[in-house]
């Protein structure tokens, strides 16, 4: 009886055994590993640059008022008068105002600028060389009066040194509610990236506006506050 029980054990020990050999077996796997270390890619940049600076005695926006400019002579209400570097000492119904905003392209992809947007504002603060900083306040950013201004101040908006018309209609065809959405352009001018050959170099874009002769009294004495802006994307790869 001993015996028997002894056999029995050992049928079980031989069992076992062989099923230890075959899961060691499904596990022995040759098995290597090698690291190359220290990649790096680096992606291409936009750098979209704006600037306005004609040698004016306010080096800030294209468009300011007297207030900023208490020494300007004020031309806008002179037929027939250079712009340049003044200020709009009060502007009426059928004026026209033209600047130049200088574009430049800072990184390392050649871009197009595909959109253009205005957005407004209800303060302004520039520092006035001898003044110090005067601020402008009490924009209008809605209301009848607003809408009204919109849609009868008209934006030209070109490259006369190309011939290239990027936009032409009512301020109001700039706005939009969607801080991220830009209005497409006729034409879509390149700014060449950092790498040679560096043409065609920085764009002279120059920004007419004008006011409706149709304009009501309304308008009178009102401050109107917009930032102008430009979106660019990458030429490469995109059709």
């Amino acid at each position: 009886m001993l015996n028997k029980n002894k056999l029995m054990m050992y049928t079980l020990t031989g069992v076992l055994g062989i099923g230890l050999s075959i899961g060691g077996a499904t596990f022995a796997l040759f098995t290597s590993s090698a690291t190359n270390e220290g990649n790096s890619v680096t992606t291409g940049t936009i750098i979209l640059k704006a600037k306005r600076d004609h040698g004016d005695y306010v080096p800030g926006p294209m468009f300011y008022t007297d207030y900023l400019d208490p020494a300007g002579k004020h031309p806008y209400d002179v037929k027939d008068v250079n712009p340049s570097g003044e200020a709009i000492g009060g502007w009426a119904p059928g004026d026209k105002i033209q600047r130049t905003m200088i574009l430049t392209n800072e990184g390392s992809l050649d871009a197009k600028i595909t959109g253009l947007k205005a957005s407004f504002r209800t303060t302004y603060s520039q520092n006035v060389p001898v003044i110090g900083e005067r601020a402008i306040s009490g924009g209008l950013t809605s209301g009848d009066i607003y809408d009204e201004f919109i849609s009868k101040a008209n934006v030209k908006v070109s490259i006369p040194d190309e011939g290239i018309l990027l936009y032409d209609g009512p301020l109001s065809g700039l706005i939009s509610t969607d801080t991220d959405k830009y209005t497409n352009l006729l034409n879509n001018p390149v700014l060449m990236g950092t790498e040679p050959p560096f043409e065609p170099g920085p764009l002279n874009v120059t920004f007419e506006l004008s006011l409706d002769k149709t304009a009501s009294n309304k308008l009178q004495g009102q401050t109107f506050i917009f930032d102008f802006g430009f979106f660019a994307e990458q030429v490469k790869y995109n059709d």
